[in-house]
């Protein structure tokens, strides 16, 4: 087994889209730190009792300063508790769901080389789409299978390009698409390893994790509507796995961008950055909504039941940030 030790260099603070991430620390503890140590050095006796007492003050404020301020962590179970539209949500997902056909890759209607082809040369993920339960509530998982394996700039991490079939969603009462406003979609993301900066490794964090959201209609693209922004390791005390944030596309004020029933095709888009950082995007919920905020439903039974999927096992990484190991690839916790 091994330890991945979590680096602490200073991180950098990045906002969720339309919520806070944490306020920032201020630097009172370590100016507080500063002038006892000053004080110490201009008044107490010059003996070698007091030089040792100094020093070890500054190495305990030095070791201090290297630790990840976990103090406001909170592990995978609580983002049920996050989750802000679930509940009058339009598209929520059974565990046995059966997405095809309502929810795929940008490049599966592609009659060119796809992602994880030798001859591809574009820029998309290839996804792996399932249904998997996170804190108990079942969420779409976009999952990014590696195939650029000699990338070493991104670790093969490539843009995930989603889309939901909205002909399919509203097949029943194909009209009501027509009335649809704004978009909210509540994501999820959760780090499987230490975060990857340009200076070196954090903790097990979201260090960051961006992308759009839009529509694409009448096989034109229109444009990102919304953009998705969101990290777990900046502010007071708070260095969690997983991140959370509700997106929310105003679709209504382009006229190209809402959707038509007339249309041969009607698609909620949705895309993520590249990052290098090992990064799980969950799609919890959408929520479809009329230019004055009244909920617009699916019809009953626009998403199939039947579907089975090969289940994860989501697991807490230490709250310090430190994961380990099992020979067979298991993560071992330690706290």
């Amino acid at each position: 087994m091994k330890k991945i030790l979590a680096m602490t260099a200073a991180l950098t603070i990045t906002a969720m889209v339309f919520t806070s991430c944490g306020k920032n620390g201020d630097n009172t503890e370590s100016k507080a730190a500063t002038t006892t140590t000053t004080a110490a050095e201009t008044t107490a006796p010059e003996d070698t009792t007091a030089d040792e007492t100094t020093e070890d003050e500054t190495t305990a404020e030095e070791d201090k300063g290297s630790e990840v301020d976990n103090s406001n962590w909170k592990p995978l179970s609580a983002i049920a508790d996050s989750l802000e539209c679930y509940d009058n949500a339009s598209v929520k997902f059974a565990a046995d769901s059966d997405i095809k056909g309502i929810v795929s890759a940008f490049y599966e209607d592609s009659e060119e080389a796809k992602p994880g082809d030798a001859d591809y040369t574009g820029d998309e993920a290839k996804i792996n789409f399932s249904i998997q339960e996170v804190a108990g509530v079942p969420m779409l998982k976009c999952d990014e299978e590696i195939y650029d394996t000699e990338d070493t700039q991104n670790n093969g991490h490539k843009v995930l390009k989603v889309k939901f079939d909205m002909n399919k969603l509203f097949a029943a009462q194909p009209e009501l698409m027509d009335d649809i406003f704004n978009i909210k979609m509540e994501i999820v993301t959760i780090a499987r390893e230490q975060a990857i900066y340009d200076d070196g490794l954090g903790p097990v964090t979201v260090g960051w994790f961006g992308g759009a959201m839009g529509t694409n209609n009448a096989g034109e693209w229109n444009g990102n509507m919304a953009t998705i922004e969101m990290a777990s390791d900046a502010g007071d005390g708070w260095c969690n796995q997983w991140a959370h944030s509700v997106v929310n596309a105003r679709i209504g004020i382009k006229e190209k961008a809402k959707f038509n029933h007339a249309n041969e095709t009607n698609f909620t888009t949705v895309m993520s950055w590249v990052t290098k950082s090992d990064i799980d995007m969950y799609i919890a919920d959408i929520v479809f909504e009329d230019e004055n905020g009244n909920v617009i439903a699916l019809p009953e039974g626009a998403i199939p039941g039947g579907a089975s999927y090969e289940k994860e096992e989501l697991v807490d990484a230490d709250s310090d940030g430190i994961i380990e190991y099992a020979e067979d690839g298991t993560v071992v916790l330690e706290k």
